[in-house]
């Protein structure tokens, strides 16, 4: 069974099955709440635009929205990419076994209104893939800020009697920010990196992400009209 969606060497994924009978379980009324979201976001990511007007107002579970944003995202993105015609997507979403019927008010109702988002859907997709592409890229930051006492001498080895210092005696504090960042690659795979910062540290990373972001700055009004950059 080869489907037009797919190209020639790829099937339907589990995730992308299921988000397909989620679309046509659901009632017709929500489909006007996927067709707004997918004309008005930007990001065309449902987990960023989570706090989205179309989302809040869907009257669809928070899963059974991205389980059908999931599916009609690879649809417009295969519809771009492989420069489909509405038939052949309804071809094979009948060889996948769904009514005729309704795939037609499907058609009808959503897939034809989405269709002048699929380049920018598309784009999307490529802009994603070039961005995480080669190296990880962070998921996740976590910072916790620890005050710890500073004492005078160590636990162990165990101290000596009659030194002149005590294990026990408290010089002061210092103050510091523990740091994990979780990474993740184009594979899924994922690894953390923990470390921790003083108050100088951080200071100079802070600086250091400042100047990257100015040098971040230049680099884009440089090149924006070079590359017709948006």
């Amino acid at each position: 069974m080869q489907l037009k969606i797919f190209g020639s060497s790829v099937v339907p994924d589990e995730e992308f099955t299921k988000g397909l009978k989620t679309l046509f379980d659901i009632e017709e009324e929500a489909w006007d709440d996927l067709a707004n979201w997918f004309l008005t976001t930007k990001s065309f990511d449902d987990i960023d635009d989570s706090s989205s007007p179309a989302i809040a107002a869907s009257s669809l579970l928070p899963e059974q929205f991205s389980d059908c944003v999931y599916s009609l995202r690879f649809v417009l993105e295969a519809w771009q990419r492989h420069d489909l015609q509405l038939l052949d997507i309804q071809r094979d979403l009948f060889t996948l076994g769904y009514d005729n019927e309704k795939i037609d008010r499907l058609s009808a109702a959503l897939l034809l209104r989405i269709e002048p988002v699929k380049e920018r859907v598309y784009a999307s997709f490529m802009r994603f893939e070039h961005e995480n592409a080669i190296l990880p890229t962070i998921e996740d930051i976590d910072v916790v800020c620890d005050i710890r006492p500073i004492f005078e001498d160590y636990v162990f080895p165990a101290p000596v009697k009659g030194k002149g210092v005590d294990y026990r005696k408290i010089l002061g504090f210092s103050y510091v920010v523990l740091v994990e960042l979780l990474s993740e690659d184009i594979e899924g795979k994922t690894r953390k990196l923990s470390f921790q910062m003083n108050e100088k540290s951080l200071e100079d990373l802070q600086s250091a992400l400042q100047r990257a972001r100015e040098q971040l700055a230049i680099l884009k009004d440089s090149t924006r009209e070079l590359f017709q950059i948006k």
